[in-house]
């Protein structure tokens, strides 16, 4: 009888990186997106776009709700990330444990999946209040984007995807 011998996988912390600025400028992008679509849907006042189309005026409202998306995904994720780093006031940060052997092109799928992740959530609560359909829409596409980081980490942590199953 054949011996198999067992390896031992090696782990690394691969560190996904986002400023503060490079977040702003994906959520003006997309809400520009939004307040494009709605032109010749509706009766429009004056000045309306400034109410959809986040600016750099909105810092502020954007930090806060930027702080509480991180620390919401800290915890969803929590049981993939290593605790040796920390977000900054001007960076999110997700420092995730990952085989040292794994598909290539995933490391760009998670942290293309962690960014729209946090775009979709802060525009949610950004929404909330403007339009209330785009805000539900919003939230799920987030859901969607952060189970797609949580099945991209298991397919790199070598477990197969989840199949559903239909029991009569």
């Amino acid at each position: 009888m054949k011996e198999m011998k067992e390896e031992k996988k090696k782990w690394e912390t691969v560190i996904f990186s986002f400023s503060e600025d490079q977040i702003l400028r994906e959520l003006t992008a997309e809400s520009s997106y939004v307040a494009k679509s709605l032109v010749g849907t509706a009766e429009l006042q004056p000045g309306w776009s400034r109410s959809i189309v986040v600016s750099e005026e909105d810092r502020p409202f954007l930090g806060r709700w930027l702080s509480d998306v991180r620390d919401e995904m800290t915890r969803a994720l929590s049981a993939y990330l290593s605790g040796d780093f920390a977000s900054t006031e001007s960076n999110v940060v997700f420092a995730v444990v990952l085989p040292e052997r794994r598909a290539q092109g995933l490391d760009e799928s998670i942290c293309h999946q962690l960014e729209r992740a946090i775009v979709h959530a802060v525009l949610a609560q950004w929404f909330a209040s403007k339009l209330p359909e785009e805000s539900a829409r919003r939230l799920l596409q987030y859901q969607g984007a952060l189970s797609a980081v949580k099945s991209d980490i298991g397919l790199a942590r070598n477990r197969r995807p989840h199949r559903p199953t239909n029991y009569f």
